[in-house]
């Protein structure tokens, strides 16, 4: 395997007594989109801060392209930040915003030119160039800012939560954008954000955070198919956790009946079984596991609906994904009498 264009090597950051970062390993590789997930407090901010200069590590390593940029300024590293606010200056046009970096680095303005152009055909904003950002919109403010980061050719591109300022629809939108972009540049991307449909979206790799700790990274895949632990099963995507004890190697449910994994509940004679919304069927009765219930709520939205049972299994309801076709040849109402079932390879157990 080729060498990692850069390495996080047991990085370390307190303040005062908080442990901010508390000695992470990460290896990321060229032309690869990363995200670093994690909910406020997790550590994945300032992580990307000392990645960008603006914070120095207490302890550990920061390698980027072979070399020890650990205790390097920002402004003598390969790497630029794109920030949430975007700050564009309000009194230049879109060319002006992205050219200014170059401007400051007093290239040719041939060069200036050249590069401009080139990168407001890849943002699909050409037409627009000499428009204020007050009269653009919020997603082409967005590819402006990221314009004005990538025109400088960094090998490195670091997004701190950079679509958390627009709405849900054009987010979506410029997820697939963001995508599109870092695939024609070929540049490397890590992204922070703690909103996993965006990371899963979005990333070749994703690394949980919690605590200032990195509790797995893989591909989206990966992390959502086999969670390591049960805040990551709970963290990305919905989850279905049914309490469970075992003797003997079988599981129990709290109601007695048997819950059938292919991993087993290891070191520990109490834990909860997890299995995912959508891996639940109606019928096929085939499966090595089943529950039974009372529909107590139906979700409806739009290309599936969100089936809510009790069941003495669970002491939540438990939630069950059906698509719209599923849904049409079996209605189901609140108040109707409802078996589910699952396969052993879909359970994931954990200790607690």
């Amino acid at each position: 395997m080729t060498q990692p264009l850069l390495t996080i090597r047991n990085v370390r950051k307190n303040f005062g007594s908080v442990k901010a970062i508390d000695g992470i390993d990460l290896d990321i590789h060229e032309n690869e989109f990363f995200a670093l997930l994690g909910a406020s407090g997790s550590g994945k901010t300032t992580l990307l801060r000392m990645l960008a200069g603006f914070e120095l590590p207490d302890d550990g390593e920061i390698i980027l392209d072979g070399k020890d940029v650990s205790q390097v300024p920002p402004n003598h590293r390969p790497v630029n930040l794109m920030f949430q606010s975007y700050a564009l200056f309000p009194n230049m046009s879109v060319a002006r915003n992205i050219a200014y970096g170059l401007e400051m680095e007093k290239l040719p303005k041939a060069e200036i030119r050249s590069r401009v152009d080139e990168i407001l055909e890849v943002i699909q904003l050409s037409h627009l160039a000499n428009r204020k950002p007050d009269q653009l919109s919020g997603g082409q403010r967005q590819r402006v800012a990221l314009a004005r980061a990538l025109v400088k050719r960094p090998r490195l591109l670091l997004l701190d939560e950079p679509l958390g300022a627009l709405d849900k629809k054009l987010r979506g939108e410029m997820q697939l954008e963001l995508k599109r972009i870092q695939n024609e540049f070929g540049i490397t991307f890590i992204i922070v954000t703690h909103d996993q449909e965006e990371a899963l979206v979005m990333a070749d790799r994703v690394a949980i955070l919690k605590d200032g700790r990195l509790l797995q990274s893989g591909t989206p895949q990966e992390i959502y198919e086999h969670p390591e632990s049960r805040f990551a099963a709970d963290f990305i995507g919905v989850m279905n956790f049914f309490p469970v004890t075992q003797e003997n190697g079988v599981l129990r449910a709290q109601d007695g009946s048997t819950i059938t994994a292919n991993t087993p509940l290891e070191s520990a004679a109490r834990g909860v079984a997890a299995v995912r919304p959508e891996r639940l069927h109606i019928g096929g009765n085939d499966r090595d596991n089943s529950i039974s219930g009372t529909v107590s709520a139906i979700a409806y939205h739009g290309l599936d609906l969100q089936v809510h049972l009790n069941t003495p299994a669970s002491p939540d309801p438990v939630l069950i994904r059906l698509t719209a076709d599923v849904a049409e040849q079996a209605p189901i109402g609140v108040g109707d009498s409802l078996t589910v079932h699952w396969a052993a390879k879909d359970t994931r157990v954990f200790a607690v």
